[in-house]
């Protein structure tokens, strides 16, 4: 997840649990990198352009990013503990392929739902290609 032009890019990003995120600032500025949300806290102090920290995310949930000099900066990085799992395009489409036939419970995670966890979860059905897509708009 870089940052570029004083943004966390990408803003929003998907990774299996036990991932480690690199952090390369392509900026001219320094950037520190934090987090305070409960899956995974962490500072990482000031650094320099063409230069990469990294961090892994042992616990699965949600974690928002700022920067301590640049406080306009937010990203997300959502960890998942299984293979299905995606981000929606510019159209709000996601496709999870694979998807074992039969019924599923689907979670959507965005910053801005309006709930505790910032989840809606819904029921369902695999279909006979195994191969689900959701529009979330």
């Amino acid at each position: 997840m870089a940052q570029k032009d004083e943004a966390f890019v990408p803003g929003t990003l998907v990774v299996a649990r036990g991932s480690t995120v690199a952090f390369p600032n392509l900026d001219r500025v320094r950037h520190s990198i934090y987090s305070f949300s409960k899956p995974a806290r962490f500072e990482i102090d000031l650094y320099g352009r063409d230069q990469s920290r990294t961090h892994t995310f042992p616990v699965s949930g949600s974690v928002a990013l700022g920067c301590n000099i640049h406080d306009k900066m937010r990203g997300y990085i959502r960890v998942v503990d299984t293979p299905f799992a995606g981000k929606t395009d510019a159209n709000g489409y996601v496709t999870l392929s694979g998807v074992p036939a039969g019924t599923a419970r689907l979670t959507v995670w965005h910053p801005r739902i309006r709930t505790p966890s910032g989840e809606v979860v819904k029921q369902v059905n695999g279909a006979t290609d195994q191969k689900i897509s959701v529009r979330l708009r």
